[in-house]
């Protein structure tokens, strides 16, 4: 299962069909971008044209014989069954449909659903969509969405994230806030969309094997095969850490989903419990999955444990009321707030003033006024150390004094000790971004929320106790 979708990923050649000069059509957009990034031949089909973008234009795909693997195929739904029928007899072998105005959209929609499955079916030609934005790779470079993205192919770095989203365009939006902008390097990006052939389990079943993927984020609206999806979950489970986010749990917002990708989604007891039973870690908000698909990007194996319960959280903070509040957001997450061990309080005794004795939260700024930003890293040495301590949140204040921070004995003191830790950035805003290029190169996220960063570290721990201990249960 999945080896085929190396179609799709990589494919030697691709055809668009539905390309367009008009410049505001989604047609345009997309032979534009392949034109741009894709290292093999990339032909337009329309009847209409005899170039564009400076390209020859096709009449239709039979007069590719024998050219084409991929068909990228944007024209009304109606169309699409002929054009998947040209698809079989050029010998195109894969198609990726981003066309709306299918099962989404009531009874002639899946009249039409049905017809392209059936073609699909009889031929062996593979099917992505429709009524999605397809599919990006980053090696080999493909970018295949009906949006705009000049210079993808240079903004996009390669990492090890790979994203599903059922949602079309929902996973465009992810790919230009978050992917673009360098929130986090992807391996490969999916909008699945109607899943009239390949599914979420196909896909996620690639990704699992996929050598350049290291960590996954979904979100679905259903699960069509729960038992297969299951399996491939489990066979991930404390080996690539998968966090999904499932919606559909109350009626009103199934019916949306049915209207939406065609989609039903399952009971929420049944399906809480068994992706917890398959190790998935679950959010309830996009942003809660992007955080996460940031700190699995950065970091992606699991981290040192070093107490039995693996959840003990330590933090070192500017910020005495910031403390406060992390400790109730780490308690009321599950995780604890244990006491250092006496000899790491004795240590940080012989940097702290006299009249600070230290604690967890570990108040540092007291110390920072008597030594300077230097003790950051050798209260953190000491903090890493600690047996009872299986990660670490540091909370600081953003202003001119972080240009002296010692950012990188900070980091080799984090990537020795293997331990899991996360960044929280209040204050001067200009220095926020400085602040994650120095901390991304040793593996440590940085938000600019507590929440966020009691999120990211109660994933890095359950993924690290699932690792551990594969029977362990987020």
């Amino acid at each position: 299962m999945g080896d085929s979708l190396d179609l799709f990923f990589a494919p030697r050649s691709v055809a668009v069909v539905g390309a367009t000069p008009n410049p505001e059509k989604g047609g345009h957009f997309i032979l534009a971008n392949m034109l741009e990034s894709f290292s093999g031949p990339v032909y337009p089909v329309n009847p209409g044209r005899e170039e564009i973008l400076g390209v020859k234009c096709y009449p239709s795909l039979k007069e590719l014989a024998g050219q084409v693997e991929l068909a990228i195929v944007f024209v009304p739904a109606a169309a699409v069954p002929a054009v998947l029928e040209d698809c079989v007899a050029a010998g195109v072998k894969a198609a990726v449909i981003e066309s709306g105005g299918f099962a989404e959209t009531g009874e002639e929609g899946r009249r039409l659903s049905e017809l392209c499955r059936e073609i699909a079916s009889r031929s062996g030609l593979r099917l992505w969509g429709p009524n999605c934005t397809g599919l990006v790779g980053t090696d080999p470079f493909i970018f295949t969405p009906f949006m705009r993205a000049p210079r993808a192919h240079e903004r996009l770095i390669p990492g090890s994230l790979g994203i599903i989203a059922q949602s079309g365009m929902l996973a465009a939006g992810f790919m230009f806030q978050y992917v673009l902008s360098g929130f986090f390097n992807v391996s490969k990006a999916c909008a699945i969309g109607n899943k009239l052939d390949v599914d979420e389990v196909e896909v996620l079943d690639y990704l699992a094997r996929d050598p350049k993927t290291k960590a996954v984020v979904a979100y679905l609206e259903s699960i069509m095969d729960g038992r297969a999806f299951l399996e491939v979950a489990s066979s991930m489970a404390g080996k690539k850490p998968l966090v999904i986010l499932k919606s559909g749990r109350y009626e009103e917002a199934a019916r949306a989903a049915l209207s939406h990708t065609a989609s039903m989604a399952g009971s929420e007891e049944v399906v809480e419990g068994a992706l917890r039973q398959a190790g998935v870690i679950r959010v309830e908000d996009f942003n809660d999955l992007m955080n996460l698909g940031k700190a699995f990007s950065l970091h992606p194996e699991p981290f040192k444990l070093a107490s039995p319960a693996g959840d003990g959280v330590a933090m070192i903070t500017v910020s005495g009321g910031g403390g406060v509040v992390m400790t109730d957001l780490v308690r009321s997450s599950g995780m604890s707030v244990p006491v250092l061990e006496k000899k790491t309080l004795d240590r940080l005794e012989g940097i702290f003033p006299p009249w600070m004795p230290p604690s967890n939260p570990v108040d540092i700024w007291p110390a920072i006024e008597q030594r300077g930003l230097e003790v950051f890293a050798a209260t953190i040495r000491e903090v890493l150390k600690d047996k009872r301590v299986d990660g670490v949140a540091l909370l600081t204040f953003a202003s001119r004094m972080l240009e002296t921070f010692p950012f990188d004995k900070l980091g080799e003191e984090v990537k020795r000790s293997g331990k899991a830790v996360v960044f929280w950035i209040f204050g001067d805003r200009r220095y926020f971004d400085m602040v994650e290029e120095r901390l991304r190169v040793y593996g440590i996220p940085v938000y600019t929320d507590l929440r966020s960063c009691v999120l990211a570290l109660k994933a890095y721990l359950t993924f690290s106790r699932m690792a551990r201990n594969p029977k362990a249960l987020p």
